[in-house]
This record gives structure tokens, sequence and C-alpha cells, in this order.
């Protein structure tokens, strides 16, 4: 208390409590100062992913991607000694499974015997946890539980990672509630208090996950990601990945029915080579869509939000609000935070990252207090 003048001389110091989003092409990194009345975006940086480091979502090479951190955090300056990071893939279970009425401090050993009957691994070699969704499953005897489920040898390779980069890790997170709650810091409560679907496009895979008021409710991962329109380009065009890469980034657009005006002709042949991938992501979004209905007797989606670098490919926003019939909008997790101090980027350049951004976004809030 006798040193507070320092702050208003010096300013606030630098967290060191940071963030990591280990993704399959690109490694993003935040750091967040301050409470949630009055937040400041520190930092915002990002690296590429090493080649092979990552395959399928898996983490394959350790010791390359802890080097790639411990460079990023040097280079930019980073005063951090913890991180928050987060698993996902297709080996996290995430689901509403039936379970016999108990008190809630019962649940946490009852799980573990009953997650059995739905993990594709033996819940020993799991981290396994549960939550109540619903006292009431909809057939009177039992209640609806979110099951979690992630594999120990995924946690323990993200820890190795952290470890290599020479920072200790912090709290270890799922991506769909990272996702959640950036959503909720950077969104007003009315449009989270519907029932929404959260389209996380990655490079390597999308996830679909379905709230209501605030709930997981459902969530799967599908193949159909930033990588497949890549590899379509490349095939079709006979590019390397990098050129067909780039390709996409400069040139693609995605034409949108309701819009008159026709595609320039090379963004068109880029249209036609991924329309294929379109169909097979907005095929596995309908299928969620159709199975949460079936379950929950009717409930409707009344709203998408997409998040991931490829939710930046220009009029997919549109696109998907004209196929899926539900308006769809775009992440921007740094909606209410101040980003002046984050001189890595300008606000241009964060605008347009803020998709990508919501991972961890969310995960550094973890550590911001109210």
């Amino acid at each position: 208390m006798a040193f507070g003048f320092l702050k208003k001389m010096f300013g606030p110091s630098a967290p060191d409590t940071g963030a990591i989003d280990i993704g399959s092409n690109t490694i993003k990194m935040c750091q967040l100062q301050g409470t949630s009345a009055n937040l400041t975006l520190w930092k915002f940086v990002t690296c590429p992913t090493p080649a092979a480091a990552i395959k399928d979502g898996a983490i394959m090479e350790s010791s390359s991607l802890g080097e790639a951190i411990r460079e990023m955090i040097s280079a930019n300056g980073l005063n951090i000694k913890r991180v928050v990071t987060s698993v996902a893939g297709q080996q996290v279970v995430i689901r509403p499974i039936p379970m016999p009425k108990m008190p809630a401090k019962e649940l946490s050993q009852a799980i573990q015997f009953e997650a059995e009957r739905y993990l594709p691994y033996s819940v020993t070699e799991a981290q396994v946890s549960g939550s109540i969704i619903s006292e009431d499953s909809g057939d009177g005897k039992n209640m609806e539980v979110l099951l979690i489920a992630v594999p120990k040898e995924i946690t323990e390779k993200t820890k190795l990672v952290i470890s290599a980069s020479g920072v200790e890790t912090g709290a270890i997170d799922i991506e769909p509630l990272a996702i959640y709650r950036s959503l909720k810091f950077s969104m007003e409560a009315e449009q989270l208090s519907r029932t929404f679907a959260l389209i996380n496009l990655g490079a390597a895979t999308t996830s679909i996950s379905i709230f209501k008021s605030g709930t997981l409710r459902h969530c799967r991962t599908v193949s159909a990601a930033g990588n497949s329109f890549t590899k379509a380009i490349g095939q079709s065009l006979n590019l390397s990945f990098e050129e067909a890469e780039q390709i996409k980034k400069e040139k693609g657009v995605i034409k949108v029915d309701s819009d008159p005006n026709p595609l320039p002709p090379t963004a068109m042949r880029i249209f036609n080579v991924i329309d294929p991938v379109l169909n097979e992501l907005v095929t596995e979004v309908q299928r969620s869509f159709d199975y949460y209905r079936s379950r929950y007797r009717g409930e409707g989606i009344e709203g998408v939000i997409l998040s991931g670098g490829t939710a930046r490919f220009k009029n997919l926003d549109a696109y998907l609000s004209t196929k899926l019939g539900v308006r769809c909008e775009v992440a921007n997790p740094f909606r209410r935070v101040n980003t002046t101090r984050a001189q890595e980027a300008s606000s241009e350049q964060l605008a347009d990252l803020a998709p990508m951004a919501a991972v961890v976004m969310g995960l550094a809030l973890y550590e911001v207090k109210a």
C-alpha cells in the first residue's frame, strides 16, 4: 500500500501468468492484466506450429513444440512463469449420459464406474469427471450428467510440452468450455441464454458444441476443417500445401446465393474446388443439430457462433446462415478488452485474428478475477 504511487508513475506491472493454445498449424499465446471490469490485453502473439509436431490433433513431438514456445516467449519479451492451456481432439469424450439420481457429492466416485460403458478406452487410462446437467433425464428415474474424459496420455504430453518450454503448467481446460468463457465475457448475456451452437473451425478438426442456458449439452469433433480446404485446393491446382494455404488466404471467398455479384474468376475456381468440403461441413453440423433435436424432443438451435482460424474464411458466416437456416456470427473475444497495450498487432490485425483467439482468451480469463 505504501508504494501504490509507483503504479501511477510506471503503470501496472506485467502479469506472470499467460495462456497458450497449441493448434495444429498455429500456436497462440495471450496475457491479460486487470480485473473483468477493467481488462487489458497485455500480449497476444502467434507462431507457426513446428512441422509434424502435431498430427490429427495429437502431440507427436513434445521437444520441438516446447522449444518453439520457449523461443516465442523469449522473442516477444514475455514474463511468464505459468500458463493455462487446454486439450481437445477426438479422444476427448464430452457427452451427456443418464445416471441414477444421487447427491452431487457421490457423483465423482459413481461416474468412474459408469463411464466405462461410454469410453473407447479403459477408465483407468483417463481422467474422468462429471457434472449434473438436469435432475431428470426425461425418464423420471435418472438424472442427466455431462461426462468428460481425457486420456491421461494427452494431459501428460501437454504437461511435457509446457515443461520443455521452461514454464509451469497451471490449469488444463477443455476447448469448448474455454471458448464459452471468452464468449461469456465478450457477448451479451441474452445471446448466451438461448440454445446455440458453437462451431470451432480449426486447422485439423472442427468441434461442434451445443449449449443451452450456459450448459454444454452436446459436443462432437469432425474432420472437415481448415486443412481440408487447403488440401482440396492443392490437389486441384497441383500446389504444395504451403502454396495452397497461401492461395486460400489471399483468394479464397465463399459464394453466397443471396449475393448477386459474381466472384472473380480465380475466386470462383477456388470456390468450386472447396464446395464439396463445405457440403461435408454443413452435413456434419446438420447431423449434430438433428441429433440434438431428437434427444431433446424437438428443441431447436437458435443461433450459431463461429470461432477458430477457419472462421475467418470470407463469407463463411453468411454461407452457413443460409445453409443451416439460422443466424451465424463470428466470435470476437477482444470486444470488451482494452487492446491499446498489445503493440504487436494493430487494431485492424487484432480484429482479423480475433476468431482464432477464442480458445486462448478463454484460457487467459480463467485466471482473471471478477
